[in-house]
Order: C-alpha cells, then sequence, then structure tokens
C-alpha cells in the first residue's frame, strides 16, 4: 500500500468499501462451489452437506456474503505483502432445503490493495 492509502481496518471496524466488494460470484463458481475443482471441492461438499448449499444456490450464497460484509465487522487483519492487506469476516450463513434451520459461520478471505480499489475476496469457507 501506498504512503497515500488510509490506513487498513482494524478487527471490529466493517469492511473498507464493502458495498463495492468484488468477486464474488467468480470465486464462488470457480472455487468454493465447484466440487470438481482440486483444492475447492472439499470445499463444495462441505458446503452442500453441511447446509445444503450446491452451485445451483449462488444467487443466495452471494447475497449472504454481500449483506454479511455490510454487517459484521473485520474479524481480523494481517499484512500480504506486496499485494496489499487480507481482512477476515466470518459471515452467518442459513442452510437451505432440509438445512434450513442450521447456521453456521463462513470465513470470508478480502484482499484490500489500495485504499482507491475495492475489496476482492479471495477465499470462501464453512469453519462450523
Amino acid at each position: 500500500m501506498s504512503p497515500d492509502t488510509p490506513p487498513p481496518p482494524a478487527a471490529g471496524e466493517l469492511l473498507p468499501r464493502g458495498a463495492e466488494a468484488f468477486g464474488v460470484r467468480v470465486k464462488l463458481a470457480m472455487y468454493s462451489l465447484d466440487i470438481a475443482h482440486k483444492d475447492g471441492g472439499p470445499k463444495a461438499r462441505g458446503f452442500a452437506r453441511i447446509l445444503g448449499i450446491t452451485i445451483d444456490d449462488i444467487d443466495y450464497l452471494e447475497g449472504a456474503i454481500y449483506t454479511g460484509i455490510l454487517v459484521v465487522p473485520v474479524s481480523s487483519v494481517r499484512d500480504n505483502p506486496p499485494w496489499g492487506v487480507n481482512c477476515t469476516v466470518i459471515v452467518p450463513v442459513r442452510g437451505l432445503g432440509e438445512k434450513h434451520a442450521r447456521v453456521v459461520n463462513m470465513r470470508t478471505a478480502w484482499l484490500l490493495t489500495s485504499g482507491a480499489d475495492p475489496p476482492r475476496l479471495v477465499n470462501a469457507y464453512l469453519k462450523p
């Protein structure tokens, strides 16, 4: 981050520019909900087994993430040189179908590259 960049958020603050966050749908489709992905497959199977959420429910999960980051504060911040700062936001997600009564925390990781750029989702997975 450049010297002109505002400082990163502290734990307990909301994700800066959360309303402008991006990369959620792509990360979910190509990784977190992709059952065939080498690394994302176990996460996708976890979403299906624990919450009944599959790739067919991408709109629902995307909405839960965007809603969550506007109201749930950042839980941790760490430097990620040379790219910027990673912020973690733990978003509660309600299951679907037979799992509708279950609410599980989903860890979302966001990259902040500068004060001029909105946060980009770099990871999303369940932390039961």
